[in-house]
C-alpha cells in the first residue's frame, strides 16, 4: 500500500517539478545574459575588450596574429624563404609563432623557471604563494622592514637564534627586493656566529644562487672558505669514515665532513671564478685529495689551477705536486704511459719558468726525477721490444730496439737493445705461418693484393758501428 500511494504521489507531482525546473533554467539564462551585457557595457566604457562566455560568444573568429588564429591556420600556411609564413587570403607574412613580421616584440629579460619536481613546479609555487597571501602571509614591505629592524637589534644583542627567525620573516615578506638579499645574508650570518656552520653554508649558497651579483658576494665567499678550511683541518686532526654520523657537534655536517669541505671549495670557484679565493679553493681541494692518496683527482685540480689561473701564487706548488701526482699515477710499463709524458713536460716547465725559485735540494731532486722518467720511458720501449721478440715478430722488435738506442742512448737498456738488435740481424720480420704451403694454394683476396702492392715509405736503416777488431784499422757498420 505504501509503495502504491508513494508511486501515485510521485506521478502526481512529477509534471509540477519539471515545470519548475524549466522556469528556473529560463530565469538563470536571463540573469547570466544580463550580467554579460552589463560587463560588456562596463568594459566598453573603459576601453577594455568585452568578455566572452563559452557557448554564448557572438563570434568565434579569432583575430589575425593571435595564438588561437595561428593554431587554426598553421597547417595551411606556406613558408616563403626570406619573407616568412604566408596564409591564403591574409595579407602579410608571419613568423613561426604566427606574429606578423613587422610587429614589434618586447624582449624577454626574465629567465623562465624550470619545473624539476612537484615542489619546484612553477604552477605549484604560484598556488602556494596565492594560498599564503590569502592567509595574510604574502609580501608585505612594512612587515618585512619591521622584522628586519628587529632582527638587527637581536643580532647586536648576540641573540642569533631569535634574530634568524626575524630575518626569515623579512626575506619571505619581501621577495625579489634588495631587502630580501640583506635578510638572507643576515640569516646566514646568524648561523655563522651561532656556530651552525652547515646551515650557514647552505644559507650563503642559497643567497648566491638566487643573486649571483649580490653585493654580499665577497663576504659570503670569505665565510664559506673559512668554514671549508675549518672542516678540512678538523678532518686532518681527527679523521673518520664518511658514513660515521655526527650527532652532537653543530659545527660539522651530519656525514662526510671532508666531502662537504671539498664541495664548498667547488662552489666558491663556481660562484666567484675570478675572485681572490678561487685559486685558493682549487689548491685546497687538490691538497686534500693528495694527502688522502687520490692522485687522479689531485692531478686534475693541480692541472686546472695551472691552466685556468696562470697568475696564481700557487703555480710553483701546483707544478711540483702535480709532478708527484703523475709519478704516482703511473702503474708500470704494461699500462698507459701518458703520465710519464706529462711529467716530462712538467719537468721542462719547472726548469724554464721557476729556475730562480728552485733551491739546491729541489734542483737535485728534479734531476733525480728526470733520470727516473728517462729510465721508465726507456723501459716501456724495451718491454714492447721484448714482447714482439718473444712472439717472433722480429721486425717490430727491431723497431723498438732501435727506438731505445736512438732516444735513450745513455741508459743501461741501450747496450742490451744494441746487442739484441745485432743478434736479430738476419731473422725474418714475421714468423712462419702454420700450413703456409696449403694457404698458398688458395687465391688471395683482391683487396689484400692491392694493399700488399702498395710501396712502403723508406725510413732508412739503423746503422750500428762496432769498434775495430784486433789488428785492424777500421771498424764495421751493420745495417
Amino acid at each position: 500500500m505504501i509503495r502504491a500511494h508513494g508511486g501515485a504521489v510521485v506521478s502526481l507531482f512529477w509534471p509540477v517539478a519539471v515545470l519548475l525546473m524549466s522556469h528556473f533554467r529560463s530565469l538563470l539564462t536571463v540573469v547570466l545574459a544580463g550580467l554579460v551585457a552589463s560587463a560588456a557595457i562596463g568594459c566598453a566604457s573603459l576601453g577594455l575588450p568585452s568578455p566572452t562566455v563559452p557557448g554564448m560568444s557572438s563570434s568565434s573568429t579569432a583575430a589575425v596574429g593571435t595564438k588561437a588564429w595561428w593554431k587554426k591556420h598553421k597547417k595551411k600556411a606556406t613558408f616563403v624563404p626570406g619573407q616568412g609564413y604566408q596564409v591564403a587570403d591574409v595579407p602579410g607574412y608571419f613568423d613561426g609563432e604566427g606574429r606578423p613580421i613587422n610587429t614589434r616584440v618586447a624582449r624577454r629579460l626574465e629567465k623562465e623557471e624550470a619545473s624539476k619536481s612537484l615542489l619546484g613546479d612553477v604552477g605549484f609555487q604560484n598556488t602556494m604563494a596565492e594560498v599564503k597571501e590569502s592567509m595574510g602571509l604574502g609580501p608585505d614591505q612594512q612587515r618585512a622592514q619591521a622584522a628586519f629592524t628587529q632582527g638587527e637589534q637581536l643580532f647586536r644583542e648576540q641573540k642569533y637564534s631569535q634574530a634568524a627567525k626575524q630575518f626569515k620573516e623579512a626575506a619571505s615578506r619581501a621577495p625579489g627586493t634588495a631587502l630580501e638579499q640583506d635578510a638572507m645574508f643576515q640569516l646566514a650570518e646568524c648561523y655563522f656566529f651561532d656556530d651552525k656552520y652547515p646551515q650557514a653554508v647552505n644559507a650563503y649558497e642559497e643567497l648566491l644562487q638566487q643573486n649571483p651579483n649580490s653585493p654580499h658576494l665577497d663576504k659570503a665567499i670569505t665565510r664559506q672558505f673559512a668554514i671549508a678550511r675549518y672542516w678540512e683541518q678538523y678532518e686532518q686532526y681527527r679523521p673518520d669514515w664518511p658514513l660515521t654520523p655526527n650527532l652532537f657537534d653543530n659545527r660539522r655536517p651530519l656525514f662526510d665532513t671532508i666531502g662537504r669541505a671539498n664541495k664548498t671549495h667547488e662552489n666558491i670557484r663556481l660562484n666567484d671564478p675570478t675572485g681572490p679565493l678561487a685559486d685558493d679553493a682549487i689548491m685546497a681541494t687538490a691538497n686534500s685529495y693528495f694527502l688522502r692518496g687520490r692522485y687522479n683527482d689531485a692531478d686534475y685540480h693541480y692541472d686546472l689551477l695551472r691552466k685556468e689561473y696562470p697568475r696564481s701564487d700557487h703555480q710553483f706548488e701546483a707544478h711540483l705536486l702535480g709532478l708527484q701526482c703523475k709519478l704516482r699515477k703511473y702503474q708500470g710499463p704494461d699500462y698507459d704511459g701518458t703520465p710519464l709524458e706529462e711529467a716530462k713536460d712538467l719537468v721542462a716547465q719547472l726548469r724554464a719558468q721557476f729556475s730562480s725559485e728552485l733551491d739546491d735540494e729541489q734542483r737535485t731532486r728534479l734531476a733525480e726525477v728526470q733520470g727516473q722518467l728517462t729510465k721508465q720511458l726507456a723501459l716501456r720501449e724495451y718491454s714492447m721490444a721484448e714482447h714482439f721478440d718473444n712472439i717472433k715478430h722480429y721486425g717490430a722488435a727491431k723497431r723498438y730496439y732501435a727506438d731505445v738506442m736512438k732516444n735513450y742512448p745513455e741508459s743501461d737498456l741501450a747496450a742490451r737493445a744494441r746487442a739484441r738488435y745485432a743478434e736479430l740481424g738476419g731473422a725474418p720480420d714475421h714468423p712462419t705461418e702454420p700450413l703456409q704451403t696449403i694457404v698458398d694454394l688458395f687465391p688471395e683476396n683482391e683487396e689484400r693484393s692491392k694493399l700488399n702492392n702498395v710501396p712502403l715509405r723508406d725510413e732508412g736503416q739503423l746503422q750500428i758501428a762496432s769498434p775495430p777488431a784486433d789488428g785492424g784499422d777500421n771498424g764495421t757498420i751493420r745495417r
